[in-house]
């Protein structure tokens, strides 16, 4: 669930498109729900197709190079490497079989609830809003946050705590790796090579400043898209966030969700030095 607010603090934004549920080879059940719909109650489907277009979209938006052909074989490769339907089931695989009888049961006891699919609906607004709807819904969310009294202070200090780091470091270390790679390759002719040690030496050096700016637009995103419940509803949410199935199933996934974006990444690195090796700029 609190996935896509995680994401969505990093600014890539997602399409308004409808969602489906995808057809998988393997349609595992937990508690009564197959891994698909697994994922689409906590919105796990819709980390991959907002991440593959944003960095499509970076080389543009970060003015990396204003040449049209290295412009134009950077989509493609993002296109090819990041292909959301491929990426989520590679998701779905990884959570087969992962979880025990008892921590299904669980999961699904709240997820099937009412309670739960409302929570479902409320993130899943979030996710699907654009680049504008972010912005306002962040500034919106300062505002509710600054005005929020100490009981609900502390209930978005502790969500922030259950947020699972890793996923967040995960997407904001593979955009900066995307746009390291991209001024690279640019200035690069002849055989291309990405010099992937000396990227992941300057993201280790960027990351934390970086989160530390996505941890206060992530917080000011989930005072925006809870700001409806009361504190006594806010806590019957972390309460379900605090036990330990809850804990971790988001911990496998977001383990996954990073291994995913990282062999992704590397796909996409090698594609567009081929792409720019092919060809004489």
């Amino acid at each position: 669930m609190r996935v896509v607010i995680l994401v969505a603090a990093l600014g890539l934004a997602v399409p308004a498109l409808p969602v489906s549920i995808p057809v998988l080879a393997a349609e595992a059940r937990v508690a009564g729900l197959t891994v698909a719909e697994l994922m689409q109650a906590t919105a796990l489907d819709l980390v991959f197709d907002q991440f593959g277009p944003a960095i499509a979209a970076s080389a543009r938006a970060g003015d990396i190079s204003s040449d049209e052909l290295f412009l134009s074989h950077w989509e493609a490769a993002a296109a090819s490497a990041f292909n959301g339907p491929a990426m989520r089931a590679q998701l779905a695989s990884r959570l087969d079989g992962q979880f025990t009888e008892e921590e299904r049961l669980a999961l699904g006891a709240f997820l099937g609830s009412d309670f739960g699919r409302m929570i479902t609906g409320i993130e899943r607004d979030i996710a699907l809003l654009d680049a504008d709807g972010q912005s306002v819904a962040l500034a919106e969310g300062r505002r509710v946050s600054s005005e929020a009294g100490a009981s609900r202070s502390a209930q978005l200090d502790e969500l922030m705590d259950l947020m699972s780091a890793e996923i967040s470091a995960a997407m904001a270390g593979q955009s900066v790796r995307a746009l390291l790679v991209g001024m690279s390759v640019t200035h690069q002719r002849g055989d291309i090579e990405v010099p992937w040690r000396e990227i992941d030496a300057q993201v280790e050096a960027i990351l934390p400043g970086l989160l530390a700016e996505h941890s206060a637009a992530q917080r000011a995103l989930m005072a925006f898209a809870y700001r409806d419940l009361g504190d006594d509803e806010l806590g019957r949410y972390i309460d379900f966030l605090r036990t330990p199935p809850a804990r971790r199933f988001y911990a496998v996934a977001a383990y996954a969700v990073g291994q995913i974006a990282a062999r992704s990444m590397a796909s996409f690195g090698q594609t567009l030095a081929d792409r720019m090796a092919s060809v004489a700029i």
